[in-house]
């Protein structure tokens, strides 16, 4: 688990009993809204708003002075430079506080990319996996015919990747955690975003395998890139802070 995952057990819990009442597409504005409401708060908190209003006000000013100067343009200059060190300054206010206020819905991001990304298929078959690099070793779905095969997933177990070599030799069986369609051996940034999925064991004689899995559709129309969690929640992120910020006049 990453820095950024140690919320997601907490969001799981809340969504599963929220399940109870909203559908998915119900849930995932719901938590576009929460997070818009929680970013814009932190934000308005961790910014000095009333240095912000007045570098604003000193910029309009320079700005105003600016279009009304009409002579050459060394005596514009002066202007020029001033409106632009006012607005680096207003970037560099506001910068920190952003990136802070921003770190919430990163966390929920990383979780809704597992929770509402992909599901497992209903036929293993029908998935295709991919490995890389391409050693001579492939990829494939534990055999369903074997018994503890079969035994794992009438306790809902994970379902089980094997790698193979050309004479079908079993290499490694992995199980697939979650329902993402990347495994990979274990990276340094993994300290940040864990794979909810597990990792490649380290000695594999692949470094990453690619899974078909189904993606989850939320809203019932339009194109495929539409009915995703991503276009719903971002789409809902963004007219909600929006909202807050002009309503509560956020600077």
């Amino acid at each position: 688990m990453g820095i950024f995952d140690v919320p997601a057990p907490l969001f799981a819990w809340l969504d599963s009993h929220a399940s109870s009442f909203a559908s998915p597409t119900l849930r995932l504005i719901l938590w576009a809204l929460v997070s818009a409401v929680i970013s814009m708060g932190l934000y308005w908190l961790l910014s000095p708003q009333a240095k912000i209003a007045d570098v604003k006000s000193r910029a309009v000013e320079a700005r105003r002075a600016l279009d009304a100067y009409d002579g050459e343009f060394a005596g514009a200059w002066p202007r020029i430079s001033e409106m632009l060190r006012l607005s680096l300054q207003q970037v560099g206010i506001v910068t920190i506080p952003a990136v802070l206020a921003s770190l919430p819905i990163l966390c929920v991001l990383v979780w809704l990319s597992t929770a509402y990304g992909h599901v497992y298929p209903s036929d293993y078959a029908q998935v295709d996996m991919r490995v890389l690099p391409q050693r001579q070793v492939q990829a494939r779905w534990s055999d369903p015919r074997d018994t503890g095969a079969a035994q794992a997933r009438a306790s809902n177990s994970p379902p089980i990747i094997e790698l193979v070599d050309n004479r079908q030799k079993v290499l490694d069986s992995i199980p697939l955690k979650a329902p993402v369609t990347t495994l990979h051996k274990r990276q340094w940034w993994n300290s940040l975003f864990g794979n909810p999925a597990g990792y490649i064991p380290p000695d594999a004689r692949v470094a990453q395998i690619e899974i078909d899995l189904p993606s989850q559709e939320v809203l019932g129309f339009g194109p495929g890139w539409m009915r995703s969690w991503e276009f719903l929640f971002l789409t809902v992120l963004l007219v909600a802070s929006i909202a807050i910020k002009v309503i509560f006049r956020i600077k």
